[in-house]
């Protein structure tokens, strides 16, 4: 699988942005799992939609 995804509305293939982590205090850093967390799970979503709308 590919890292990229197509965007329809801009017809070209979109490479995502490294992530860049940076030390954080434990507290904001907890916040920062939590974010990463949400971050990641909404790519996956994205990425499946995007497969299944590739696979038409």
């Amino acid at each position: 699988m590919t890292d990229k995804w197509y965007d329809p509305i801009s017809e070209r293939w979109i490479a995502p942005r490294e992530t860049r982590l940076r030390p954080t205090a434990p507290a904001a850093s907890a916040n920062h799992v939590l974010e990463l967390e949400k971050t990641i799970e909404v790519q996956r979503i994205w990425r499946a939609l995007v497969d299944c709308c590739a696979g038409d």
